[in-house]
């Protein structure tokens, strides 16, 4: 399964701490790349994890720098036309 994680951190993180976090979550197993973005949210994550994403985005949404996490699926076109 693929998703797009988009991710807010909290106000105060610092450049160097946005970084290594980044770099930390590039590491994770099922993350394939992070970018960091402007406007509502600052980074966006795409995981591909062989059953769910739940248990990545848990680890994800745990650390103190991460203030929200949505989540958008990767379905295929039959299924978001039945939606």
């Amino acid at each position: 399964m693929r998703a797009y994680l988009l991710v807010s951190v909290v106000d105060d993180m610092g450049q160097d701490y946005f970084i290594k976090a980044v770099r930390a979550l590039e590491e994770m197993q099922g993350v394939e790349f992070v970018d960091p973005v402007t406007g509502s949210f600052d980074m966006i994550i795409m995981v591909e994890a062989p059953l769910t994403i739940e248990t990545l985005v848990k680890k994800i949404n745990s650390k103190s720098w991460v203030r929200r996490v949505e989540v958008l699926r990767v379905v295929s076109i039959f299924e978001r036309c039945k939606a």
